[in-house]
């Protein structure tokens, strides 16, 4: 009997407590509140194409959470968006880039709020696909390749004698992926050559669109961000990092994003092909409403990072970036 009241008692307080509304939550809601009727302005985001699906969304969210903010964002490239702030046209850009030694000095201040990676791709339909994902492609071909003055055959990629040409594809638009791809390749973004495009879905188009072409893209539309698998007749080439012609555990081209995500952290994919997208602006911003946006970028918002096909930031690249706002 006695037992049986003791554990009533227990009972009793478990559901007291689990009921009873905490006192963090109470206060965060009143700080919210509080914080939500200050909170409004309008501001503009401009810059790399990696970002732009992911920060659309973040504006949107956030438009709806404080009504009197009104946000404006394009995409134009790494270096249009911080062209546009040094202009003051833009208060944010988006960039998928290291900052060059010039814009360190006009005081750009950057945040990170996810990490990306740039893979060169082909058409899944290649008639060459079996032996390029069994051999993969040298660094020093791709170089040749993205930044020789004569065209390189299929059979030259491949040790081969085939004849066809391969068609290569690069960006026109002041892109991050570009600068990550050429000094992947030892060269500076001016160094690649090949069939200018604009913007990463401009690349993905090309490349579906002739079986004999080759180029790159950032993760996020190399793979389908709804199902996570490659996108439709895209395949990440598998880079022969030891020069053997044959493609080891660590070399095998990402099957699904998360995979690739998995990669990026742990170190199997080149980390000069890996990168931080971050937010700039001419010094640390000082806008409630620009604030505000990069915290919820930082914490509600990261819950959209996967969902866009980028890698979130673990704990202490946020606990880092949350410090750097104070």
């Amino acid at each position: 009997m006695y037992l049986n009241k003791t554990i009533i008692l227990l009972l009793s307080v478990v559901m007291f407590l689990s009921c009873k509304p905490r006192i963090s939550e109470k206060s965060n809601d009143k700080i919210q509140s509080e914080t939500k009727s200050n909170i409004a302005g309008n501001f503009n985001i401009g810059g790399a194409y990696a970002l732009y699906p992911l920060v659309q969304k973040w504006s949107n969210d956030f438009m709806k959470k404080y009504p009197s903010v009104k946000i404006v964002v394009t995409a134009g490239g790494t270096g249009q968006g911080i062209d546009n702030l040094l202009a003051k046209k833009d208060q944010l850009a988006m960039i998928s880039r290291p900052l060059t030694a010039e814009e360190l000095k006009e005081g750009i201040w950057v945040v990170p709020v996810a990490k990306e990676g740039v893979a060169p791709i082909v058409n899944q339909k290649n008639p060459y696909f079996k032996r390029i994902l069994e051999h993969g492609i040298t660094p020093e071909k791709l170089i040749r390749l993205f930044t020789g003055d004569k065209p390189m055959s299929w059979g030259e990629l491949l040790d081969t004698t085939l004849k066809e040409k391969a068609v290569v594809y690069t960006r026109s638009d002041k892109s991050g992926a570009a600068v990550v791809w050429a000094n992947f390749l030892w060269k500076e973004g001016i160094d690649l050559k090949g069939i200018k495009v604009i913007g990463d879905d401009e690349m993905i188009k090309s490349i579906q669109g002739n079986q004999l072409a080759i180029g790159y893209c950032n993760f996020s539309y190399a793979f389908d961000t709804v199902t996570g698998e490659r996108t439709k007749d895209i395949q990440v080439i598998p880079i022969d990092l030891d020069f053997d012609k044959t493609i080891d555990r660590k070399e095998v081209p990402f099957s699904n994003i998360t995979k690739a995500h998995r990669g990026l952290w742990l170190g199997y994919y080149p980390k000069n092909l890996t990168r931080e997208l971050t937010f700039g602006s001419v010094g640390k911003p000082t806008d409630p409403a620009i604030l505000a946006f990069l915290n919820y970028a930082l914490t509600a918002g990261q819950a959209m990072v996967a969902k866009k096909g980028f890698c979130e930031l673990n704990d202490v690249y946020i606990k880092d970036a949350l410090d750097k706002l104070k």
